[in-house]
């Protein structure tokens, strides 16, 4: 069995649990019954070391040869972990902005990697220890980066002052709460998420277009456009808008927001409760 990028890990999972041990047996007889029959001096059936009369190799000085599972299996091994390494820095690739899917991604392999390291095999074969190593090195190293990483998974409300911001965020919610509410979440949600923080989840967007069993993303894109446009969040972000929303919002059930670019395709110059939202924000 091969490691993917949705399993990295799978080979050693499959390996360790049976095939390790055919491997095992390949190298005896391999050693024993094929290349060394009736010259094998020692067998260490604890460290799997072979010691065998040297007949056949005229360059090497010493009266014996040792052989080593371990050193048979060096090769594979050292495949096999560049295989997973690569899989696994291909997984937080793919998860690099987003601080929690990186801790998520990073428990999940530990979970697994632990399984591994408890498996009656590596107390066999000590040496598989320093393969799982590596493993354990890089999902750390990966994972301890993006707590330092500077990409901000939540807006942030431009004002002149802490204190500022803090009154500003509470009246843009007080606003946005107003009956019929236009947002359901907890103030210290609707705080965090524009305060450049993470956030648990998510803040609903309540607005519905003409079918109202759809939620209307027309009308928050404008909402954001206007608070972008108004300077009370950055430009720097337009690029990025999108990710933004995807971590920040949802809908009105409580669902991730899709095909965002779509909906500002084909939003129009007057997008659902735009006269409301031009009021929420002149009053800030």
């Amino acid at each position: 069995m091969e490691s993917t990028a949705e399993f990295p890990l799978a080979f050693f999972d499959w390996y360790l649990e049976n095939e390790i041990q055919r491997d095992l047996k390949k190298f005896y007889t391999n050693i024993t019954e094929e290349l060394y029959f009736n010259n094998t001096d020692e067998i260490d059936n604890v460290n799997h070391i072979i010691k065998v009369l040297n007949i056949h190799h005229d360059e090497v000085a010493s009266e014996y040869i040792t052989f080593s599972f371990e050193h048979s299996s060096k090769s594979k091994l050292k495949q096999e972990v560049k295989r997973a390494k690569e899989f696994i820095e291909l997984g937080f690739q793919k998860r690099f902005s987003d601080k929690k899917e990186v801790r998520a991604y990073a428990d999940f392999l530990r979970i697994k990697l632990n399984s591994l390291f408890s498996n009656s095999a590596c107390k066999e074969f000590p040496f598989l220890l320093l393969y799982l190593g590596q493993l354990d090195s890089l999902i750390d190293q990966y994972s301890k980066q993006s707590t330092n990483y500077s990409y901000t998974p939540s807006f942030v409300f431009i004002a002149k002052t802490p204190e500022e911001q803090l009154s500003k965020i509470k009246t843009l919610y007080k606003q946005l709460h107003e009956k019929p509410s236009v947002i359901s979440c907890s103030l210290e949600e609707f705080i965090n998420a524009f305060t450049g923080k993470e956030i648990d989840e998510g803040i609903n967007w309540l607005i519905t277009g003409k079918n109202k069993n759809y939620v209307s993303k027309p009308s928050l894109l404008y909402f954001l456009d206007e608070l972008i446009d108004n300077r009370f969040l950055s430009r720097s972000i337009i690029n990025d808008l999108y990710k933004f929303i995807r971590y920040v919002f949802r809908d009105h059930n409580g669902n991730e927001l899709k095909n965002l670019k779509q909906s500002r395709e084909a939003m129009s110059d007057n997008p659902a409760s735009k006269d409301r939202i031009d009021i929420i924000i002149s009053s800030l």
